[in-house]
């Protein structure tokens, strides 16, 4: 690792495969497809919903912390929950509490430096949001208010324009291995995650 790069870059190229992967996921290529189904899109948001509300409660205390050990970070996180409730509701979507998360989709939340991973990979996924959040127009009609909402992050929120120079200023210690830990395993857990979510479903 070059002692000249970035928290940030280091994370972009540790990732690159795990990012790939999912982004392969069968349910994350139906949303740029313009065959899209609303039947489908409807699976992908509730897939999403239970992954935020397993996760938000074990993030936010290691995100404070994050923020007390660099104070300077101007960066907070945003919760996604009230954007795919709103946009779950507007669909008539149901809440799925019925179904469970497999212990290896868990997130492995073990310190605030792996949190800092999970970041970048929640806000990076945002800014895939523009890409999206278009193609969802273009195969369904949806925009921000009637079930995109979640998709439009890059619009009403600006964390990973926040997030990014904080990254610049991590120096390079121990917090990068377990950054570069958290965000891995972040990627590796929202593909298992999708994949987990599709099986459930197939069953019913």
């Amino acid at each position: 690792m070059s002692h000249h790069q970035s928290l940030r870059e280091a994370l972009r190229v540790a990732t690159r495969a795990e990012h790939k992967a999912l982004e392969a996921q069968p349910l994350m290529q139906r949303l740029l497809s313009p065959e899209l189904t609303l039947i489908e899109y409807g699976q992908i948001l509730r897939a999403q919903w239970a992954y935020y509300r397993d996760l938000e409660p074990a993030l936010w205390p290691l995100e404070r912390q994050l923020r007390v050990r660099f104070p300077d970070a101007d960066y907070r996180y945003h919760s996604r929950i009230p954007s795919l409730e709103q946009d779950c509701q507007v669909l008539q979507l149901p809440d799925d509490h019925d179904i469970e998360a497999s212990l290896s989709q868990r997130q492995p939340l073990h310190s605030p430096e792996e949190a800092l991973g999970v970041l970048y990979v929640l806000e990076g996924a945002s800014q895939g949001g523009r890409v999206i959040a278009r193609a969802l127009n273009r195969s369904l009609g949806l925009t921000q208010g009637s079930g995109a909402d979640f998709f439009h992050r890059h619009v009403t929120q600006d964390g990973w324009a926040r997030l990014c120079p904080w990254l610049e200023t991590i120096p390079m210690d121990g917090t990068w291995h377990c950054a570069l830990t958290g965000a891995k395993a972040t990627f590796t857990g929202l593909k298992a995650h999708f994949d987990h979510w599709q099986r459930q479903l197939s069953d019913r």
